[in-house]
């Protein structure tokens, strides 16, 4: 009898011990991913920060071109828990070098598990040191060319912090190839259109309502500008609302134990990222309990106009940017 109570007493044992570590891993696991948690714990970088209007001091790189920004980022205070993240679409396939053809600025709150997407026209006119007003993507091609394809993130990077007077802090960036490879790794993409969406180029006709798109007919998606009755803001909100798409896709119950095989395959579909695996697992549980109404996402106001780009010695199409409208409707983004 003595015996038989002794082994209930050890099961007991081992079982409290055994629950006793699933709770401390459970605790470890909220410390560690828990989006506010996580990133008020963690040295948030900042990575560019805006330029006064005369050029800032640049910095040489390892190849002996100059960044616009230094290589080697510095911490914030650590308890900051809002930050904002660049996102990068490049237009270049292989190894070409490359303009940006989406460009997307995230401020995202953990605390308040809310995130403010603002949407840039890559035709966006702003100024350059050492080149003049030109068009915002020119940013990206002109690093390149003064350096490697880093260099041109780094370009893109202070362009934007310029024209929003904000730091950056975490930016990701892909290519059509990638882009496309890793939507089909998710099973693709769901996305409901109000309106149908003809290609210009494809011979296709996305009709409005339900649709479940492939990798390349989701870039066909968010690069179609010609046929959208807003052109270029219509693009924009599609891109915008394909970025929310990929989010959700990513964080179905179904995929959110291959999490660990997505993060790589993100760094592979993913030219460039600053985002450390922890940090994109944080993200993704943000996004899980998010609402509709902690996404917000508006576009850079402003109008269209056409001006003598310095680059290409030409009358170029531009947007140019309303900043005083959007200091007045929407800068309040970037702050909450």
């Amino acid at each position: 009898m003595k015996l038989r109570n002794w082994k209930i007493k050890k099961i007991y044992i081992y079982l409290s011990a055994a629950l006793l570590i699933l709770i401390g891993a459970g605790l470890y696991m909220y410390w560690k991913f828990e989006p506010s948690a996580h990133f008020r714990n963690a040295a948030i970088p900042v990575l560019a920060v805006p330029e006064q209007e005369e050029a800032a001091p640049k910095t040489q790189n390892e190849t002996g071109h100059t960044d616009p920004s230094p290589q080697n980022p510095t911490p914030t205070d650590s308890k900051q828990t809002r930050f904002n993240i660049l996102i990068l679409g490049t237009d270049a396939r292989d190894n070409e070098a490359s303009r940006t053809d989406v460009i997307m600025l995230a401020h995202v709150n953990s605390d308040k598990n809310t995130i403010s997407l603002i949407s840039i026209p890559r035709d966006t006119q702003v100024n350059i040191p050492g080149v003049g007003y030109t068009k915002i993507n020119h940013a990206h091609i002109l690093g390149e060319m003064n350096g490697d394809t880093h260099t041109g993130t780094l370009a893109s990077i202070q362009a934007v912090s310029n024209l929003f007077s904000c730091s950056i802090n975490y930016y990701i960036k892909t290519d059509f190839e990638g882009f496309e490879h890793f939507i089909d790794t998710i099973g693709g993409l769901d996305v409901n259109l109000d309106k149908p969406v003809k290609l210009t180029y494809g011979h296709k006709t996305f009709p409005a309502g339900d649709n479940h798109l492939s990798g390349a007919e989701a870039l066909d998606l968010v690069r179609e500008r010609k046929s959208l009755p807003g052109g270029d803001s219509g693009r924009q909100a599609n891109q915008a609302m394909v970025l929310k798409e990929i989010v959700r896709t990513v964080i179905r119950p179904q995929n959110i134990t291959k999490l660990p095989s997505l993060i790589s395959q993100v760094r592979e579909d993913i030219l460039d990222t600053n985002l450390s695996d922890s940090d994109i697992i944080s993200l993704a549980w943000m996004a899980k309990d998010m609402k509709e109404d902690d996404f917000q996402y508006v576009q850079l106001p402003g109008h269209s106009g056409r001006a003598m780009d310095p680059i290409v010695k030409s009358n170029l199409y531009y947007w140019i940017p309303d900043m005083e409208e959007w200091a007045e409707s929407s800068q309040h983004l970037l702050e909450d």
